[in-house]
């Protein structure tokens, strides 16, 4: 079964979101949206795409988030928030 990583990024006018293979770390597929003050409905639209194009799901998926949208959000879908200024060290401390 694959294994996926998702970042997603809530900001005040867009969402950006993107799905990486955990065993290869090669992206598999992104976007980047305004949301027109919508974050929630952006977001489970960006969600409801990411499963049926890529095969995300709660089993096989761990789902980060970032921007002022994110805390919020980040809890009613069971995701880990992290603050921004975290997130790019952290990936780069990361193993390859």
């Amino acid at each position: 079964m694959h294994q996926f990583l998702v970042g997603l990024d809530i900001g005040s006018t867009t969402v950006k979101a993107i799905v990486v293979d955990a065993a290869t770390d090669k992206t598999i597929w992104q976007d980047y949206q305004r949301h027109e003050t919508r974050q929630p409905e952006k977001v489970l639209e960006f969600l409801r795409r990411m499963e049926a194009d890529a095969g995300i799901a709660a089993g096989n998926t761990r789902i980060f988030v970032t921007g002022s949208g994110g805390g919020t959000i980040a809890e009613m879908i069971g995701a880990k928030f992290v603050q921004e200024v975290h997130a790019v060290p952290r990936r780069r401390e990361a193993p390859s």
